[in-house]
């Protein structure tokens, strides 16, 4: 009979961030947020009912029973990737195209515009592989990823696709029923979402010279779409990437309540292999993220 075993996710997050001994990092590797990792981390802590890191002030800590673990699972994940790389893979077919992203990139940019990519790449098959973890590009079927992060990964090229901008937005019927429309009364009288691992809000707020106040609660998401969603449902005020608002502005589900935007070092990124580029489909979709992306700042 099978043992039933945590679930991997949890198990991966925790390799990963035993392996470099900050959260950060391991979110980094991953394409997650640091978020995600600590509760993928505490998700396995319960499942095994073990304390596995001692959060100090100076860092990550590993308990005794965290470095046996650690000394167990690594070179189980070791021994998996030289196991799959022994398989060859499949020669890529010449008209598709693989990208991986997140969700929220994929359902936010790409899915909106695939009409208009079919009628001006009509020679490329395009498929759209939605995942949070970090894709390994050279092992697995994959031509191109859309990652988030500061564009710091190995072996592999990474070039910003966005400028990190962030506008501040929340939906027309929440502005309108706000009784105060100056801006330091209304950020702070309003609930927040934080999308970010660190707080956004701060810089923006230093910037557009508010006063922050802790007189309400913050919504803390990992993920741009749910942030996004909670805010045009009318719950809260946000901080989002303006790639990603600027669409729901248009057709009037968001608006921005100030002028003031930032510029976060963390963004979209184009990741590829540095062969990837030989193949000439490759290059065209390339270009095209690019000049959908340059057409889409001139709003």
């Amino acid at each position: 009979m099978t043992r039933p075993l945590p679930p991997l996710n949890s198990i991966r997050a925790f390799e990963v961030a035993a392996r470099h001994m900050n959260f950060s990092r391991a979110a980094e590797e991953l394409g997650v947020t640091q978020g995600a990792i600590s509760k993928q981390v505490i998700a396995l802590e319960d499942y095994i009912g073990i304390k596995l890191f001692e959060r100090l002030p100076g860092g990550l800590r590993l308990t005794v029973q965290g470095m046996t673990l650690r000394d167990q699972v690594h070179p189980v994940f070791e021994t998996l990737g030289d196991t799959f790389s022994q398989f060859s893979r499949r020669p890529p077919r010449s008209h598709i195209c693989r990208i991986s992203t997140l969700s929220s990139f994929a359902t936010q940019f790409l899915v909106p515009r695939l009409r208009k990519f079919e009628q001006e790449l009509p020679h490329i098959d395009l498929e759209i592989l939605t995942s949070v973890r970090l894709v390994d590009l050279s092992r697995e079927e994959v031509d191109l990823s859309i990652r988030f992060g500061n564009g710091t990964w190995e072996d592999v090229v990474a070039s910003p696709l966005i400028p990190g901008k962030l506008i501040p937005v929340c939906s027309p019927d929440f502005y309108e029923k706000s009784k105060c429309k100056d801006v330091n009364t209304f950020v702070n009288s309003a609930r927040r979402v934080q999308a970010f691992t660190r707080n956004e809000w701060l810089n923006w707020a230093q910037e557009a010279g508010v006063e922050l106040t802790n007189s309400v609660k913050i919504y803390i998401m990992e993920d741009f779409f749910v942030a996004m969603k909670t805010v045009m449902e009318g719950h809260c005020i946000g901080l989002l990437p303006a790639v990603l608002a600027r669409p729901h502005i248009r057709e009037g589900r968001l608006r921005t309540f100030s002028d003031i935007s930032i510029i976060e070092e963390g963004t979209y990124h184009i990741v590829h292999r540095a062969n990837a580029e030989r193949r000439p489909i490759v290059r065209d979709v390339i270009a095209w993220l690019r000049k959908e992306v340059e057409n889409d700042l001139t709003f």
